[in-house]
């Protein structure tokens, strides 16, 4: 018990460790993000399996130095035992957690294939060292291989995590939590609205982005929480829940324009014509819905150009026939001999009706019209009508923003120019759609559009700007000189901004998220927070049970004495780390004599001891966490996922580092008569000295949980390509897995202790 819950202070020390974030520019996304320090896998590989397996790399650490530098077997024999546990009872249990008819499948294929294809490796490696190569010594080359496979194990899982050993790249990781930037949350929750519709309320978004955009439970907190269930601690809410759906309704209406059903407006909203262009026509055109008759009124109004002198006043009605979309207005220029500057003047929609009460319809945009007048015969100059032209980021979808431009002093010919967009902080095809082309302007035309489509990416408070540029004008026009591109070229830079309503949306979004991670953070953030949780069961939340309170008052000990170790807050969990590695050091240290103990007076030998009752309580709080995750999971890399990294480390780790300290020392020391007398039977070269793992009962029991552990991952293959996943399934194929996966642990158990029996006395 005591080891358990000072591993789940070790494994919070670790969670805060490689939970550290840096933001990074990424090329490929054109944006900032925020990006782990520690890549899932190599943690998993590393600090994580360093956390479940601490008490079994430590017992074998603290034997060695504690034998004078001999090996025993109870720290070879406990990794190879609790290897024997975890992947066979674990496997089975996770197997079996899985309600009936569901199945849960390896994600990541290709890093549990690496995993699985070195823990088998690592145990025929062990069988190889100590009984073929050099049989009963093991020599320091034989030892630093050993150690020197592990980072071996962790480059090439990164490697296949990275998608370099296969065709498919792997996923970035989901970056969730209280440190993520506004705008990358502001991006995300863009992309769940335009998904889940935009009627979410900011609950359900919450939800939405913490089981769609979270990260995945880690080991750590599996491991803390099952040990905390076992033992009254504090439970932590999860950060993640499955199968979240936006609750919709079905009166949801998108009408466009002011929610009209029929709108009517001009076809062009400004016109420029010569003073002897006669009768100008302009056009109305209806849009929408077309099924029924409406009518509208219309009437020219004076700017600068006068009725009656510069062009005679008209009103009237437009008609709309079923399906009819364009009418036209006729309006008389006069045409006068006096000289006179550029005048305008206006014609007005007003009035829409419709015969039927159950019709929306309404004006659009372009309601009125400017005329300019002109009496030159130029073919006019062009220009943007604003330099600089502000957009704000529509959330829910495209928006297409048109660039207007102007021509000016003149109007006569057909005239045109080139255009195209050009990057500044904006992206071309992630902030807008790039366009390219000629824009034209008929006879009189005076106005001109140029549409860009902005996407809607998400943002907090940045802003994204380009350029659009006109340049090459055709048919007599120029560029006004004295704009933004000089003579050359004329430039508009766009800039686009954010939504008020999406940064407030951010805002409290956010805020649910902190305070739904922080009731899910493992580690504490100071020592008042810990002693609550240690001398309450339950922690301080008021709600524990008789069972509860019974594993409280049996581990209240060990809490109150882990409660001096930091908090994982300071040096941003490495004190913890440290101070609490050395808490596993002593309690395993205590375990090795207990151990011995046990042995001596239940008449058993420590091979024994070691594959049964050591093995069982070191393994026990991962039986638990990899039990929650094979039910919460929607995969099973969590559960039987980690345990061939795991058993990879415990033989590379927990037998290399030892093996090197051992056989480094004894090369140097060199033989004794102390030496000489415990192997008397060990042919070695005259006066050197060698670290003796004696191959006997250790060999054996390696070869028999070898080959237990071929037909286990056979067995797991076999049902991912039958049934279509390693967990779960009809309730007759996981009592048959099952049932097979625990026979062959008591297997191993029943032959290893047969052998340990017959060839060692208990307390020799």
């Amino acid at each position: 018990m005591g080891v358990a819950l000072v591993s789940d202070v070790f494994m919070g020390s670790i969670e805060r460790i490689t939970s550290k974030k840096v933001r990074v520019f990424s090329r490929d996304k054109g944006r900032w993000i925020t990006v782990k320090v520690w890549n899932d896998t190599v943690a998993n590989l590393t600090l994580m399996a360093l956390g479940s397996s601490a008490p079994e790399i430590m017992l074998s650490l603290l034997e060695l130095i504690g034998n004078d530098f001999y090996s025993g077997d109870l720290g070879p024999s406990t990794i190879v035992g609790s290897a024997a546990f975890n992947l066979f009872v674990i496997s089975a249990v996770c197997v079996m957690s899985i309600p009936d008819g569901e199945l849960r499948q390896i994600e990541d294929l290709t890093v549990f294939t690496v995993t699985a294809t070195f823990s088998l490796f690592a145990y025929f490696w062990l069988y190889f060292v100590v009984s073929i190569v050099s049989e009963d010594v093991i020599d320091i080359w034989e030892a630093v291989a050993t150690l020197f496979f592990f980072p071996g194990l962790v480059l090439v899982a990164f490697a296949a995590d990275k998608g370099y050993m296969s065709s498919s790249r792997a996923h970035a990781a989901r970056i969730i939590d209280c440190e993520i930037h506004k705008e990358e949350l502001a991006m995300i929750e863009m992309q769940i609205l335009h998904k889940h519709g935009h009627q979410l309320t900011d609950e359900e978004l919450t939800r939405i982005i913490e089981v769609e955009y979270g990260p995945p439970v880690t080991r750590a907190a599996y491991r803390v929480g099952a040990t905390r269930q076992l033992f009254g601690g504090k439970r932590k809410s999860p950060t993640k829940t499955n199968n979240v759906k936006p609750e919709s309704t079905s009166d949801d209406v998108s009408l466009c324009s002011g929610d009209h059903g029929t709108l009517v407006e001009f076809a062009c909203p400004c016109y420029t014509v010569l003073e002897c262009v006669g009768t100008l026509t302009l056009s109305v055109i209806r849009r929408g819905d077309i099924s029924r008759r409406v009518w509208v009124d219309y009437e020219t109004k004076d700017g600068t150009a006068q009725a009656h002198s510069d062009f005679m006043p008209v009103s009237g009605r437009l008609i709309f026939d079923v399906g009819e979309t364009k009418q036209t207005i006729g309006v008389e220029i006069i045409d006068d001999s006096k000289p006179e500057e550029i005048e305008d003047f206006f014609v007005e929609l007003k009035n829409p009706f419709c015969e039927e009460k159950d019709q929306l319809i309404g004006l659009g945009e372009a309601s009125e019209a400017q005329i300019r007048i002109i009496d030159d015969d130029q073919p006019g100059i062009l220009a943007f009508e604003h330099e600089v032209v502000k957009v704000r980021e529509d959330t829910s979808d495209d928006t297409i923003l048109s660039v207007v431009v102007q021509r000016k002093g003149g109007c006569r010919g057909s005239i045109s120019c080139k255009y195209w967009t050009e990057d500044v902080s904006a992206v071309g095809g992630i902030d807008y759609i790039p366009v390219r082309g000629e824009l034209s302007f008929e006879d009189t035309q005076a106005v001109a559009g140029i549409d860009v489509i902005i996407k809607p990416r998400g943002r907090y408070e940045n802003s994204a700007s380009f350029r659009l540029i006109l340049a090459d004008p055709c048919g007599g026009a120029r560029l006004e000189h004295g704009t933004d591109g000089g003579r050359e070229s004329d430039i508009c830079t766009v800039i686009i901004e954010s939504d008020q309503a999406n940064k407030e949306r951010t805002d409290r979004v956010l805020e649910m998220l902190q305070i739904k991670l922080d009731r899910a953070a493992i580690g504490t953030a100071n020592w008042k927070e810990q002693f609550l949780e240690a001398l309450w069961p339950a922690g301080d939340d008021g709600e524990a049970g008789v069972l509860d309170w019974l594993g409280h008052l049996v581990t209240v000990f060990w809490k109150v004495l882990f409660a001096f170790i930091p908090p994982v807050d300071y040096c941003n969990g490495w004190v913890c780390f440290v101070v609490s590695l050395c808490m596993i050091a002593l309690i395993t240290a205590c375990i090795n004599d207990l151990a011995g103990l046990l042995g001596c007076t239940m008449g058993i030998p420590d091979s024994i001891t070691a594959i049964t009752f050591v093995a069982l309580g070191t393994s026990l709080p991962d039986t638990f966490a990899s039990k929650t995750a094979a039910v919460q999971d929607p995969y099973a890399d969590a559960s039987i996922g980690n345990v061939t990294g795991s058993n990879s480390v415990n033989v590379f780790l927990g037998l290399g580092m030892p093996w090197v300290i051992g056989s480094v020392y004894w090369r140097l020391k060199g033989q004794d008569d102390e030496w000489k007398s415990k192997y008397p039977d060990v042919d070695w070269k005259q006066g050197e000295g060698m670290l003796v793992v004696e191959a006997g009962n250790l060999a054996f029991s390696v070869v028999v949980f070898s080959v237990g552990a071929l037909s286990a991952v056979s067995i797991l293959c076999i049902r991912r390509r039958t049934i279509g996943g390693e967990l779960g399934g009809s309730r007759l194929s996981k009592v048959v897995t099952s049932a097979v996966l625990v026979f062959l642990w008591f297997a191993y158990i029943a032959l290893s202790s047969w052998r340990s029996m017959t060839n060692k006395g208990p307390c020799e």
